[in-house]
């Protein structure tokens, strides 16, 4: 469980002339967390929040982030929120995709999914139900809110002069004097907009969505006894439920109430924003693409509807010694399909206390700010990969496969340990040895997105059978890496812990590039890794796979390392190509390999 400083005493000198030691504009998700974070861990700051929306809220309103994942919901647990998100909200059942596209039943196309209750827990989020709880709990801690007032300047100034924020309210203007600004006002982005600081992502989708009253059960879809009888089919509803094709994912996502949130996300190359920039538009689109689900829906009128155009953006900057942060989705907005906005939340909330910490102690931020900057920047990137060129592979059962049993792994084997254990506090060299890490986690992860990628666009009629995968299953790799988010872990411990992840993600990929080869032979696996760009990935390949293809049975299980044996446990062994062996001595010439050693051959040496 990730913590938060213990209360400090330290404060700012009490004498200055200012308002509040800290001011927050925007009172939505992230700025009440961070509220609600600096006053428990620094019960002696004067945190005041401007919000322009005044209570009572919406019950689900309309915004972006109602799931989230393990890195955010563990953040929002450190908070003291755990009980209170088990009473008011909903725990999630993992990730769901159906990929393919719908113009097969649902119980007829490829499921990738948990098949049991996750152990570490996450939300499905009614952003109504909990902005509104957040405000109570902050104002009951002691932060001053001023709703209904909306920002209209914000005076920022270098040194020791303090900021000054401009809000209008009733009609009238008040002005607060502060050390410490932050920019939580989601997409208005006041200070990024006004330090010109927005950058693109080169991610062209967009969303419309809407919700419906009532809870919808995805297995009412179909009734067939295979459906109804695949591992975990009894709360498959409770999971955020991903109906997908080429270009295109349809979410379904429960909140309580009972509400469902119904959206549509359209990569722009594939499909037009115009799409889904209505609700009509966006159901017509389901009932194309999606019809089996239209069906359930038509008699379902919408309660509301929202839509982005380019939702995803950056920030050159979040972070600077002059004393001023952006946060939540005033700074970067990656892509919803893993629920990852919570987590971005988490990041950089924690970046900004870390920061204001440093600044009570005396420190000087500037080289500090930097590095934040550089590794939320880094993060962000990484993330980014993970969507911007995937359209073809949402509609591809295979590649989608591969795709999801890597990103699981990868992402609660780095980010989420460089976050649960409070990596980001490091200095220096210190923190360099952790974001090497992490820099080679993302090059390993974009071989594997250019590798589905292309496998996609090379074969994309080829799909493997019907029916539920478990992505991930017991026993694997990702399931040890999910684990393990339960753990504390000293800095050296997740150093070591992090490397030993690494050398296995290399092994992952590795064998990912192996099984091409053994799948579609000499000519065609390796025209595909060609046009993969593999030739310039940095990788090793797993030793004496020509081998193990040699046995049967046990022997070829202990002749194989642990990691392909996951694999093919998860994602099942691969059809051989009648030229398999040609094509492996071809891979394997000049390519340095990993040396492996099979198991029990240490007992037995």
């Amino acid at each position: 469980m990730s913590e938060l400083r213990a209360p400090s005493p330290l404060a700012f000198d009490s004498d200055a002339a200012t308002d509040f030691d800290v001011v927050i504009c925007g009172g939505g998700l992230s700025g009440l967390t961070l509220a609600k974070q600096l006053r428990y861990e620094y019960p002696r700051l004067r945190v005041a929040v401007v919000e322009r929306t005044a209570r009572p809220l919406p019950a689900a309103c309309h915004k972006v982030g109602e799931s989230s994942v393990e890195l955010g919901s563990q953040y929002f647990e450190s908070l003291g929120l755990t009980e209170y998100l088990l009473e008011r909200q909903l725990v999630k059942f993992g990730l769901r995709f159906f990929p393919g596209g719908g113009a097969l039943p649902i119980d007829q196309r490829c499921e990738l999914g948990p098949s049991a209750e996750p152990i570490v827990r996450s939300y499905q989020l009614d952003r109504g139900t909990f902005e509104e709880d957040l405000r109570g709990m902050c104002e009951a801690e002691g932060v001053t809110l001023f709703e209904g007032a909306k920002v209209r300047e914000v005076e920022l100034h270098s040194g020791t002069e303090p900021h000054r924020v401009r809000f209008e309210r009733d009609g009238e203007t008040t002005t607060l004097v502060t050390r410490w600004v932050v920019d939580a006002t989601g997409r208005n982005a006041v200070i990024k907009r006004q330090l010109k600081m927005a950058r693109g992502t080169n991610h062209s989708a967009n969303a419309g969505w809407f919700r419906i009253e009532g809870r919808f059960d995805i297995n009412e879809l179909y009734e067939t006894d295979a459906w109804k009888a695949a591992p975990g089919a009894e709360e498959r509803w409770r999971s955020t439920n991903h109906l997908m094709g080429k270009g295109y994912w349809v979410w379904i996502i429960p909140l309580a109430g009972p509400r469902t949130s119904i959206g549509v996300v359209v990569h722009d190359h594939v499909h037009a924003f115009d799409r889904v920039r209505t609700y009509e538009r966006a159901m017509d689109f389901i009932r194309e693409f999606e019809p089996h689900l239209a069906r359930r829906l038509e008699d379902k009128p919408p309660l509301d509807f929202r839509c982005l155009h380019g939702y995803s953006h950056g920030v050159a900057r979040a972070w600077s010694g002059d004393r001023w942060a952006i946060v939540g989705e005033a700074g970067a907005f990656v892509d919803p399909l893993y629920s990852p906005g919570s987590d971005f939340i988490a990041f950089a909330n924690c970046f900004t206390s870390e920061l204001i910490h440093a600044d009570l102690q005396g420190e000087e931020l500037d080289a500090f700010a930097m590095q934040l900057n550089g590794q939320y920047r880094s993060l962000v990137n990484g993330a980014l990969s993970l969507f911007r060129d995937s359209a073809t592979v949402y509609g591809h059962a295979k590649a989608m496969t591969l795709k999801v049993f890597w990103d699981n792994f990868s992402y609660w084997s780095f980010p989420c340990q460089y976050f649960q254990q409070g990596m980001y506090r490091l200095r220096g060299a210190e923190h360099d040895a952790v974001a090497n890490c992490g820099v080679r986690f993302v090059e390993l992860s974009e071989y594997v997105q250019a590798l589905v990628q292309t496998l996609a666009e090379r074969h994309p009629m080829q799909e493997i059978p019907a029916g539920f995968v478990g992505v991930p299953a017991y026993p694997s790799v990702p399931v040890d890496a999910h684990l393990a988010l339960q753990n504390t872990m000293t800095r050296e411990e997740t150093i070591a812990y992090m490397q030993q992840r690494l050398e296995e993600a290399e092994a992952l990929v590795g064998e990912y590039v192996v099984r091409m080869v053994l799948e579609y032979g000499p000519d065609e696996g390796l025209a595909l890794l060609e046009a993969a760009g593999f030739q310039r990935w940095n990788l090793r390949l797993p030793a004496d796979r020509i081998a193990s293809e040699d046995t049967r049975g046990l022997a070829r299980r202990k002749a194989l390392d642990r990691v392909a044996r996951d694999i093919e446990r998860n994602l099942g062994r691969v059809d051989l190509h009648p030229e398999w062996r040609v094509g492996l001595e071809r891979l394997y010439q000049g390519r340095a390999v990993a040396p492996r050693v099979p198991e029990g051959a240490a007992q037995a040496s």
